[in-house]
């Protein structure tokens, strides 16, 4: 042991002496150690945040991908195959036994597995289970209800080659109705040709301010021709054809106003003075008569009756008048100077100078009724 011992001492001794020698003679020399384990980790995370990236933009890719648009086709299944047949697949009866045909199954199967599929926005309607229960009672005999599961794998391939006839445009199935269309289109067109009937008539009115006559007329001819009903187009057309003399164009105009509304009192006592004024009094009162029923209560339309009646020779008749136009305007000379002459014509003489009267006392002075009454005075007193 000893021997064993002086050379382990002998060789410490030796490494010792080599170390030192070593260290002097190469200073600049140091131990390399071994590299840390902090890097390694380090790697680790930047590894992970990686794949963490990837999988996120794979995600975003997936979902910007277009997806099956399964509702829609839903819907026009539905839309398609309620006119197709009365007896849709949907209606079907779920349960495998009611069905022990399998014949029945390719028709029976596909409606759960459609509707599963993903929720239609509008369900289609179901009709009665009736008509398809019966095909299979009189198609198939019995057999075991457990072998119409192994037909369900050839009815979902039927369904899927199924959905892909019924890509039908969806303007057939939203169509609008015909008759409701043309409805609202006749609406439209009435519409229309009122406005723009009015804005002729706005567009002549404009022009006749500014003294174009010419255009004027022709933008009322215009609203009468696109509405003949425009009362305010024709009005302006006639008052401009009787300040231009043009009378039987006002008279034409004024019949075919009345003949479309029977009730205009304007237009009938315009055309009435226009045949006084040719001396045709007799159609003057008939258009009269026929407006008496709007224009009873009407002051210058008794007026105007009183007159014509009295140029017949109906006087009676013509003094009820002028005391009906009295009512509603007491101060009118014209009114009163009518009254006069026809209560002198019926003999009655006090009442008529009392007519002439009120006329020199409300006509002014030097017109044609004041001279009219202080004659007719003068000859009856």
């Amino acid at each position: 042991m000893s021997i064993i011992n002086k050379m382990l001492q002998d060789l410490d001794r030796r490494q010792g002496r080599a170390d030192a020698e070593a260290s002097g003679a190469i200073p600049q020399v140091r131990g390399v150690f071994a590299p840390g384990k902090d890097r390694e980790w380090f790697w680790r995370i930047i590894a992970v945040l990686m794949i963490a990236a990837v999988g996120w933009v794979a995600w975003i890719a997936w979902q910007l991908r277009p997806h099956e648009p399964v509702a829609t086709e839903l819907a026009f299944k539905a839309a398609q195959g309620a006119p197709r047949a009365p007896a849709a697949p949907i209606a079907a009866a779920p349960a495998p036994a009611t069905a022990p045909a399998p014949v029945s199954a390719p028709a029976t199967a596909p409606a759960p597995a459609v509707i599963a599929a993903a929720p239609a926005p509008a369900p289609a309607p179901a009709p009665a289970p009736a008509p398809v229960a019966e095909p299979a009672k009189a198609t198939a005999p019995a057999a075991p209800a457990r072998k119409s599961a192994p037909a369900e794998k050839p009815a979902a391939r039927q369904a899927r080659s199924a959905k892909l006839e019924l890509d039908v445009p969806p303007a057939r199935i939203l169509e609008p109705p015909s008759q409701a269309s043309g409805r609202v289109q006749k609406v439209d067109r009435t519409r229309s040709a009122e406005d723009r009937a009015e804005a002729e008539f706005r567009r002549g009115a404009a022009l006749l301010n500014q003294g174009r006559v010419g255009e004027a007329e022709e933008s009322f001819a215009a609203a009468l021709a696109i509405s003949p009903a425009h009362e305010a187009a024709r009005q302006a057309l006639v008052a401009l054809f009787l300040e231009l003399r043009r009378i039987d164009e006002a008279r034409r105009l004024l019949q075919e106003g009345l003949a479309l509304n029977p009730g205009n009192a304007q237009f009938a006592l315009v055309l009435a003075r226009i045949h006084a004024g040719r001396r045709d009094f007799t159609a003057a009162l008939d258009v009269l008569n026929g407006a008496r029923g709007v224009a009873q209560a009407n002051p210058e339309y008794q007026l105007l009756l009183g007159t014509v009646l009295q140029r017949l020779g109906r006087n009676p008749e013509a003094i009820e008048a002028f005391r009906a136009a009295l009512q509603g305007m007491p101060d009118s000379s014209q009114a009163w100077a009518g009254l006069g002459l026809s209560l002198e014509a019926q003999g009655q003489r006090t009442e008529a100078i009392e007519a002439y009267k009120r006329v020199q006392a409300r006509a002014p002075a030097g017109s044609d009724l004041s001279s009219l009454a202080e004659q007719r005075l003068r000859t009856l007193r």
